[in-house]
């Protein structure tokens, strides 16, 4: 059977293959479009290493052929309808739209997709497959951390499980015992520095009441007192540092000290008032010191969580979905701190399978820095995900819907059951020259069938998606997919059919397929380990391609 009229999807609006015709104002008009057949490359076909696609095929007219296009570019054409024409190839899926054109401008249509580039084992990690750029402002949120942990510490109980605070046992023996701490507030303060995070830590306004017991050498007595100080001030660097995959946190370089430090105690020997403004002091200085030197390390640790080494699984399209980081390289400088991770996302069913590898340096330091955050996810990553998804053939289960009735309902036929087969993996492509973040669908085949088991219809779709960063409602920033350009094809029709399938039927039906595509993708985007930083709520979202990277970020506010 010869294939009914081929149709070109375009930005979303149908072109029909079909001219006005020709012929004089006397003769007979020309409606009959031409025939155009591929012979190379087949759908589905893999270019592993090549850069080049020579496209070759035949165009027949019941009266004449005027030329054939391919990509827009003139193909050399032989008198008997054969043509070719040698593509260049990029790594990725490329899309190849064929017209052939008769005298009178009617068109046929071909479009197929060819995946070029090298194809690596599934279970290959791929190196530096995520980078995070922590610039000075979201650090508040470590800072935030930090103050509502410490206002929350019951300073008293603290202190008080140190008594006696100060203690001797010579001939004029003395013990002192601290019976409250009170305080006016904890600022915390933490900012980018070389080697780490510039954490400063000051406690306001604070009052610690007591009383001191002494027997001296003539006499003996009790009495209490209060300790008050403007503030107390404690300022160190939080480093991390990579052992291993592991990110080790330490509080180095700290001082600490007292300013406007007064005792108010009447009544004592002077070595006891000598005492509370010496071992006293330096003992509320130890309990304060070591208490946040306690703290920081952990809240630290909780604030990189995100980029710590971890591995889990989550279930997708019925697969079972495992996913791991490690940190492999980490630097901080007064312009922010870099963790990059190695990354990995392994699909139950899909052992043995090969996915398009793309390796580029990691975007340098210029191209991370941001006033916020800003994370960068290879392509590579995205594209092992996709092909684990599509070589254990959940993604063309879950792609498109088959109910019969959907179909039927678009073709105008009754249709009994259906076939999808998505003969390449979609594949990311994050291109810096043009400033797309796509992603690339190659032909996805639907055949629709009659209860007799008759074909009723089957066509082709190709895609281009783009890509476009949103907030989560966590606050994380997510991908989300867009349909940008649409290929479709009629491979198929029964004569059968009381309405041929035509351009808006075919428009409605490629639409449909590719929206539920994307809704699939979007939940495949959902897995991809984008590290974010706890309680941030990102705002203006930023997408930026860069050289096989997607730079995602925005300004951090924390809640």
């Amino acid at each position: 059977m010869r294939p009914g009229p081929a149709a070109l999807l375009l930005a979303g609006s149908l072109v029909a293959c079909g001219g006005s015709g020709g012929g004089g104002e006397d003769g007979p008009k020309d409606l009959v479009p031409p025939a155009i057949e591929i012979t190379s490359p087949a759908r589905g076909t893999l270019l592993e290493g090549a850069t080049s696609v020579t496209v070759t095929g035949r165009a027949t007219d019941d009266v004449e052929i005027a030329g054939v296009t391919i990509n827009g570019r003139a193909a050399s054409l032989e008198p008997d309808g054969t043509f070719s024409l040698t593509l260049e190839v990029a790594e990725g899926i490329t899309l190849i739209e064929s017209i052939a054109s008769d005298a009178a401008g009617n068109q046929a249509a071909d479009a197929r997709g060819v995946l070029a580039g090298t194809l690596v084992d599934q279970a290959t990690p791929v190196a530096s497959g995520v980078a995070g750029h922590l610039a000075p402002p979201a650090m508040a949120g470590l800072a935030e951390m930090v103050s509502g942990l410490a206002a929350g510490v019951d300073w008293t109980a603290l202190a008080a499980s140190q008594n006696p605070v100060a203690s001797g046992s010579t001939a004029c023996g003395y013990d002192v015992h601290v019976t409250s701490v009170e305080h006016g507030g904890i600022d915390v303060g933490a900012d980018a520095a070389a080697g780490g995070i510039a954490a400063t830590v000051t406690v306001r306004d604070l009052v610690v009441d007591g009383h001191a017991n002494w027997d001296a050498c003539v006499t003996s007595g009790t009495t209490d007192f209060t300790i008050t100080a403007d503030a107390y001030d404690l300022t160190g660097l939080i480093a991390p540092r990579l052992e291993g995959s592991a990110i080790q946190v330490s509080l180095t370089g700290v001082t600490s000290g007292f300013r406007g430090f007064g005792v108010d105690i009447n009544g004592v020997p002077g070595f006891v008032e000598d005492i509370i403004d010496g071992a006293v002091r330096d003992k509320l200085a130890e309990i304060l010191r070591d208490k946040i030197t306690e703290i920081v390390p952990p809240m630290a640790t909780d604030f990189l969580a995100e980029f710590l080494a971890d591995t889990w699984e989550v279930d997708l399209l019925g697969r079972t979905v495992g996913l791991s980081i490690a940190p492999v390289e980490m630097s901080w400088t007064e312009q922010g701190g870099t963790i990059v991770l190695d990354a990995s996302a392994a699909v139950s069913g899909a052992e043995g399978g090969v996915y398009l590898s793309t390796p580029r340096p990691r975007p340098d330091d210029a191209a991370m820095a941001s006033t916020g955050l800003r994370v960068a996810v290879a392509d590579d990553l995205l594209n092992q995900l996709m092909a684990g998804i599509w070589v254990s053939g959940a993604l063309e289960a879950a792609a498109v819907p088959v109910d019969p009735a959907t179909l039927g309902a678009a073709i105008g036929a009754d249709v009994d059951s259906a076939t999808v087969t998505l003969m390449l993996p979609p594949v990311a492509s994050f291109d810096t020259s043009t400033g797309t973040a796509r992603l690339t669908v190659g032909d996805l085949v639907i055949t629709a069938f009659a209860p007799s088991g008759d074909t009723v219809a089957s066509f082709v779709i190709s895609a281009e998606i783009d890509l476009a960063a949103e907030t989560a409602s966590t606050g994380q920033v997510t991908l989300s997919t867009h349909p940008a350009r649409i290929l479709g094809q009629v491979l198929e029709q029964s004569p059968d059919l009381l309405t041929p399938l035509d351009a808006q039927k075919v428009a409605a039906i490629g639409d449909l397929a590719i929206k539920q595509l994307s809704l699939v993708t979007d939940s495949l985007l959902d897995t991809l380990p984008i590290p974010g930083l706890p309680g941030a709520a990102i705002t203006s979202p930023t997408l930026q391609p860069a050289g096989g990277y997607l730079l995602l970020g925005g300004e951090v506010e924390f809640q």
